[in-house]
């Protein structure tokens, strides 16, 4: 199996004061007939994280901030990621009170050290709860192969893709 998770927040506003919106994707290609199984553990190591059943350790927000720089410091080196980075910078809250590039740059780049530098499990799990909350929408895309799940499995084929999303 392969899993994916995504944020995005393209359909935040700009404006400071307004809510920010985005949306978490959590996809993954499996058996057709573990996709159901896998989407129920999904949503609930969701509520686990969420009611604190389940634990943001210390050592699980280390490894992913050591993974998360080193493939920050590659990022940085790719012209298109620079393009991107600018572009939604252009487009950003921030910008649109500074009005100056160069400005909006060097303050993002400062807050995203900061937030990086001190990032803790208890600052992962009041992210998380903060963020993610019961009532906000929940989606569930399946693609399931020709012929439905009972189909013989051959290589591709009987691969199943889903995505759980969850907006707020």
């Amino acid at each position: 199996y392969t899993v994916s998770v995504g944020e995005d927040m393209a359909h935040s506003p700009p404006q400071l004061g307004k809510p920010r919106k985005g949306t978490l994707s959590i996809g993954f290609e499996c058996d057709p007939l573990e996709a159901d199984e896998l989407v129920d553990a999904t949503r609930s190591e969701l509520e686990r994280l969420r009611d604190g059943s389940a634990a943001f350790t210390t050592e699980n927000v280390d490894a992913a901030l050591t993974q998360e720089r080193r493939e920050f410091e590659e990022l940085t080196q790719k012209n298109d990621w620079w393009a991107n980075t600018v572009l939604d910078l252009y487009f950003s809250r921030c910008h649109s009170i500074s009005g100056d590039i160069g400005v909006t740059i060097g303050l993002w780049w400062r807050a995203r050290r900061e937030v990086v530098g001190a990032f803790t499990a208890k600052i992962a799990r009041e992210v998380f709860c903060n963020t993610l909350l019961v009532e906000h929408s929940f989606a569930l895309v399946t693609m399931r192969p020709k012929g439905g799940a009972k189909r013989a499995k051959t290589a591709s084929a009987s691969e199943e893709s889903t995505t759980v999303a969850q907006g707020s």
